[in-house]
């Protein structure tokens, strides 16, 4: 079995994602380098940005069948499209990973640079209109986030799948912490998604201190009473920023529990973050 990290039209809900259906979804994860734009498709190359991608442990026939569509021939490494390669990830949890992941074998024709290195972000600010987004934490209470970014119209509650909500994201001023997502793959945390525009997005980041202390990246979403996913953009903590042993402020609290209130929910979620947090093991 290999641990292989995509980062392009094999991430879940892009084009290609059923070619990783019988494998083993292991998380998102962050690995060195610099994404392109080759068109349809993105490529890797060797540099010191942050690529956003998921690790998923394969058998060999899955690795040797995604070989053959990424043109990577190990007999002739120098003629392949792509060349696989071990390289280090980063778990969102800040643990380190060795991982197989494609390099672009031509990096002289690389195309347009995506300075953020997630291709699902990429693909989904280039479309016209309102962009999808989910909130977990604080800004589940309408009166928290309409301060910040003004109005947002309706909600649509549902699930990160997968994700357990936790309190372990150094906060930027003061010693304690606030809400995070940790990928569990026994867990479903609430969340809200709104349609915003694209200057509410980048208003978002500024309160979300995006990318040195939330990056913003694109997950699958879950809406309630709704049939399938859609991608939406979410705020989770930098790994440099994730820490254990930190208080909630009771003012941080008591707005993710009016977010809960205002949504109909119960509180377990919260509480188990809690029991987690006193435990010093969010």
């Amino acid at each position: 079995m290999t641990q292989l990290f995509v980062y392009g039209t094999l991430l879940r809900g892009l084009s290609r994602a059923q070619m990783l259906r019988g494998s083993r979804f292991l998380g998102p994860a962050l690995i060195l380098g610099q994404l392109f734009d080759l068109g349809s498709y993105p490529g890797l190359l060797a540099g010191q940005g942050l690529v956003v991608g998921e690790i998923h442990l394969v058998d060999s026939s899955t690795l040797q069948r995604i070989d053959r569509v990424e043109d990577f021939d190990a007999r002739d490494p120098e003629g392949s499209l792509y060349r696989r390669k071990a390289v280090p990830a980063r778990r969102f949890s800040g643990r380190g990973e060795t991982v197989e992941t494609y390099f672009y074998n031509h990096p002289s024709d690389a195309g347009v640079l995506i300075p953020h290195g997630d291709y699902r972000r990429y693909l989904i600010e280039r479309r016209p209109g309102a962009q999808p987004t989910v909130a977990y934490g604080s800004n589940l209470s309408l009166a928290r986030i309409e301060a910040r970014i003004g109005p947002v119209g309706r909600r649509h509650p549902g699930l990160i799948e997968g994700f357990r909500l936790s309190l372990d994201k150094r906060a930027a001023i003061r010693r304690n912490v606030v809400a995070n997502i940790r990928y569990t793959g026994a867990d479903d945390c609430p969340g809200a998604l709104h349609d915003l525009s694209l200057e509410q997005l980048q208003a978002m980041d500024r309160y979300e201190g995006t990318p040195n202390h939330y990056l913003r990246i694109v997950l699958p979403f879950r809406p309630n009473g709704r049939s399938g996913i859609r991608l939406a953009h979410t705020w989770i903590a930098h790994p440099d920023r994730v820490t254990a042993g930190l208080p909630v402020r009771a003012e941080y609290l008591s707005h993710l529990r009016s977010g809960y209130a205002q949504f109909g929910w119960p509180e377990a979620p919260i509480t188990r973050a809690l029991e987690a947090l006193q435990q010093g093991n969010p």
